[in-house]
């Protein structure tokens, strides 16, 4: 797909208390989710911020998005949102769950915020 990816970040050096791997895993498969669900010629906006004595890390897309009644369940494990008799993205409704464990053993936190077809924000807290 053709997506236009930005980079946003107001401060020169921004440190996570942290694995460096595991970290990095949680950011490709939240960017990943938003170019497998973005529509042709969207966008993905990965932002950083130190906020008090954590990092901001918002990475946000204008793709399908996520229903209302879905929001609270798609960081269980299993879960994938319904789609009808349609699954053009596979998956096994893991990658949001392992997220989430990641962000909880590093004493973060990670919340989404979604609309039908206006994309989808997931805001996660790390300690600095």
């Amino acid at each position: 797909k053709k997506i236009q990816l930005s980079f946003k970040r107001d401060y020169s050096n921004i440190f996570v208390l942290g694995d460096r791997n595991k970290i990095g895993q949680v950011i490709t498969n939240l960017v990943k989710n938003s170019i497998l669900y973005g529509n042709e010629n969207g966008s993905t906006i990965i932002t950083l911020e130190p906020i008090d004595n954590q990092i901001l890390i918002e990475i946000k897309d204008n793709g399908i998005g996520i229903a209302k009644e879905h929001l609270g369940k798609v960081f269980d494990r299993l879960y994938r949102v319904p789609t009808g008799n349609v699954h053009d993205v596979k998956g096994f409704g893991l990658g949001l769950s392992y997220v989430k464990t990641v962000v909880d053993r590093h004493n973060g936190t990670i919340r989404v915020e979604s609309e039908l077809e206006q994309g989808s924000t997931f805001v996660l807290l790390l300690p600095q």
